[in-house]
């Protein structure tokens, strides 16, 4: 039998294996990718979808306050229960360029580099914020548990 493939990967990768793009190989890299993805896409850019994706690039100069925070909680929560209504999202952490920097310091952060996206480079980071998202996938009998990590 041929491996299964299940999507194509996000980042977009190339493939080693003679398709266009990289290609999933298990379903747990299909959701992650499916997730990350869902959430990195901006609303309206999608043909004949306008409202797939978030609007979390307009959190970015806004003060990290408690509205801010909601909103952004809002906006994953609702694209994911439209777009993903099978995953569960059990917890979605904000944490701004404050905060990493005294986990950096701490050195008490796990790594994370593989559960990792964004679109920032090291002058940006000073305006950064690390969204967190703990989410569950399965049918009740088969769960597994992951995170994501979205820098904006």
């Amino acid at each position: 039998m041929p491996n299964q493939k299940y999507g194509i990967t996000f980042p977009f990768t190339d493939s080693n294996e003679g398709f266009f793009l990289g290609l999933n190989s298990t379903t747990d890299a299909e959701v992650k990718s499916s997730l990350v993805h869902l959430i990195l896409t901006l609303k309206g850019t999608r043909y004949f979808l306008p409202d797939f994706g978030t609007n979390l690039m307009k959190y970015i100069y806004e003060p990290m306050d408690t509205t801010t925070r909601v909103g952004i909680n809002n906006e994953i929560k609702d694209a994911v229960e439209k777009f993903m209504p099978n995953l569960v999202i059990n917890d979605i952490d904000i944490k701004t360029a404050e905060d990493i920097r005294l986990e950096e310091k701490n050195d008490t952060s796990e790594n994370i580099n593989d559960n990792s996206f964004g679109f920032i480079g090291e002058d940006e980071r000073e305006y950064t914020m690390r969204v967190r998202i703990d989410y569950s996938a399965g049918d009740g009998f088969f769960e597994t548990k992951d995170f994501v990590i979205i820098n904006l």
